[in-house]
């Protein structure tokens, strides 16, 4: 590891500590973003929840999700062209919004992502008890499965990041293929329910709006798209590949879902009310397409549900650390999280603050919700997308104002799809934090307003007793760009 030395934008002179260059490539961010977004899981757990909203009108709702967040990838490749770095959406705000936003940005997407991985943690342990329970007649703690999952994934991070992504490519690439494979044969086998009509607005019970709340869960499936920004330090060519892998993880995963739902509502035949019915009374749908459809895939079919919550949580640790790790580099958060491993060139005390924090929380709202999909993985789920959606809306905003000083400046690249991604994304977080939620669903935007508060006080302690580190905030880049770029805005050039 070479330590270098850079000029921040208060005239100070640094030493940062970088992680390892030039060790990842295109595939790998595909792999690390699509892991993120755990298609597998999306399947298994949000397709169901859609059900009730959307109906036969399904495959029109993520089809309508997947356009909306193609708005927001537009603005995580336009920066990400730009300012390749560890930190993502918290360097790309710092430049944009200047230092304040930068500081809140990071403060929301650290929790935003870090909450994320105790809530998969204790799913990952509740499908694996299910799952040995249900053929081997074993009642194990689910606990123990979460425990050893946690210990494989820390081991890999800690190790190298290429061993991550590597995993997350291969577990990654099965889950697809037989997710796939089911399909074609649900629809081959789908008769009269293969029709264009479940494309169309009227297929759901409740219409428009039926569709624009199903919308909200297809939406959720593509949270964690931009994983692979995270990885702008550690990229071969970060200005060209990054941009590459968020948009082929999106395209990749997009397409996939589309294709999934839409053998959902064919093998079902929910064009028929009385099918429809019967899936929404069904615990696993996907499961009961393949117990009837293709019985050879069932087994493999729940191993894939245990993989992909294995792959998602593994991709969500790799891309908190990095966040935390560019926070503790900055010095916001202690300078002990911004050190990098000698030997592995790992994140290494980042990585032992999110592994401590994932197993404090996961296994507190595991006993305390219930590890299962509607308990805890549901509950800490809603959390951090709240943050990560008000940073999204965030970032689409900052993008306007970053090119509006640019001679490059496109008013349909960095005006109006930026303007579209912000409009799409505001009914989804409307949808999660308004009024009259169950308990503990109801805590949600408190959790996130009591953090935001907390977020305050830090910064103004940062204000009075280190504005240089406000200063200094998302100025580390991907070297092969750190020359080019200009400094993060300040408050004044930010009013004016």
């Amino acid at each position: 590891m070479a330590d270098q030395s850079i000029e921040t934008a208060s005239g100070n002179t640094q030493e940062a500590h970088r992680l390892e260059r030039n060790v990842l490539a295109v595939p790998h961010g595909i792999a690390l973003a699509a892991a993120a977004m755990a298609p597998a899981i999306a399947v298994v757990l949000n397709a169901p929840a859609a059900g009730p909203v959307a109906g036969a009108a399904l495959p029109l709702s993520f089809l309508l999700a997947f356009i909306g967040c193609l708005f927001v990838g537009n603005t995580v490749v336009q920066f990400a062209r730009r300012l390749p770095s560890a930190g993502s959406f918290y360097t790309f705000n710092s430049h944009g919004l200047g230092k304040t936003a930068g500081f809140f940005t990071g403060w929301l997407f650290w929790i935003g992502y870090a909450v994320l991985a105790p809530g998969l943690f204790d799913a990952l342990g509740a499908f694996a008890h299910d799952y040995v329970v249900g053929t081997f007649h074993a009642d194990v703690p689910w606990w123990i499965f979460s425990l050893i999952g946690m210990a494989i994934v820390g081991g890999l991070s800690w190790r190298s990041i290429k061993a991550s992504v590597q995993v997350d490519l291969v577990l990654l690439s099965i889950e697809v293929i037989i997710f796939l494979v089911l399909a074609v044969i649900a629809i081959a086998k789908g008769g009269s329910g293969n029709s264009f009509t479940v494309f169309t607005p009227a297929a759901s019970p409740s219409g428009f709006s039926g569709v624009g709340l199903g919308v909200v869960f297809g939406i959720l499936s593509f949270v964690g798209f931009d994983a692979a920004a995270t990885l702008g330090e550690e990229t071969k060519n970060p200005r060209r590949s990054v941009p590459l892998a968020v948009g082929g993880a999106l395209l990749f995963v997009g397409v996939f879902y589309v294709v999934i739902m839409y053998a959902l509502t064919a093998g079902y035949g929910l064009n028929n009310p009385a099918n429809m019915k019967a899936f929404l009374s069904d615990a696993n749908p996907i499961v009961t397409l393949a117990h009837r459809d293709a019985p050879w895939l069932e087994q493999l079919v729940d191993l894939c549900a245990i993989t992909g919550i294995f792959s998602c949580l593994m991709a969500i640790h790799n891309t908190t650390t990095r966040v935390i790790f560019s926070m503790g580099r900055d010095r916001v958060l202690p300078a002990l999280l911004g050190r990098v491993h000698r030997r592995w060139f790992s994140a290494y005390t980042a990585i032992i603050v999110q592994t401590i924090f994932t197993l404090m929380v996961g296994l507190g709202t595991g006993v305390w919700l219930g590890p299962g999909a509607t308990g805890a993985y549901g509950f800490t789920g809603a959390i951090g997308t709240v943050a990560i959606v008000v940073v999204y809306i965030l970032s689409n905003i900052a993008l306007i104002r970053y090119f509006f000083r640019l001679p490059e400046r496109n008013v349909f690249v960095h005006i109006i799809l930026p303007l579209l991604g912000v409009a799409v994304l505001v009914y989804p977080l409307w949808a999660i934090v308004q009024p009259g939620q169950a308990y503990p669903y109801n805590w949600v935007p408190i959790i996130v307003l009591v953090w935001l508060v907390i977020g305050i006080a830090t910064y103004f302690y940062f204000r009075v007793k280190s504005p240089e580190k406000l200063t200094a905030l998302g100025s580390f880049l991907a070297e092969d760009a750190s020359a080019e770029e200009p400094a993060p805005l300040d408050e004044e050039q930010v009013a004016g």
